[in-house]
């Protein structure tokens, strides 16, 4: 096999599989509904696109130190939908900082929830209504 086939080959091969697996990938909807978010825990797999909608009143907010490592922290405008495809695997926490008192907080599982324990160690420092994240947490369960 010459070279010119052998790269003609490999790149052929690397652009289907990249073509493919977007092909796969899914959006999923959060609804902002009052005071909560619907889904409060979403269940994603890498490479999936999350929106928030019906963000009237509501922001989105990633909150520090409850994301995976190396993941991009988000905070949209307040009344504006997002959209974010999440790539990196773990347990994503995130609020609505308007109505957080209200218990307006949610969960996104990327994949294997890798991350799990240390967002739970690092939630249980949170303050005041962060708080709120806790009883989220605890409705997920570990990596298999």
């Amino acid at each position: 096999m010459s070279i010119n086939r052998f790269l003609f080959s490999a790149i052929t091969l690397f652009s289907l599989i990249v073509s493919t697996s977007s092909v796969f990938a899914e959006t999923h909807t959060i609804n902002a509904e009052a005071r909560r978010f619907v889904a409060d825990i979403a269940y994603i797999q890498p490479g999936d696109t999350v929106g928030w909608i019906n963000m009237t009143s509501h922001n989105t907010v990633s909150i520090d130190g409850l994301i995976p490592e190396g993941a991009e922290p988000w905070r949209s405008e307040l009344g504006q939908n997002l959209k974010l495809t999440l790539d990196i695997e773990g347990v994503y926490a995130y609020v609505c900082e308007p109505h957080l008192g209200f218990g307006m907080v949610g969960l996104i599982i990327v994949g294997e929830p890798t991350n799990l324990e240390a967002v739970r160690a690092a939630a249980l420092e949170l303050q005041g209504p962060y708080r709120r994240i806790l009883g989220k947490l605890k409705k997920v369960q570990g990596p298999k």
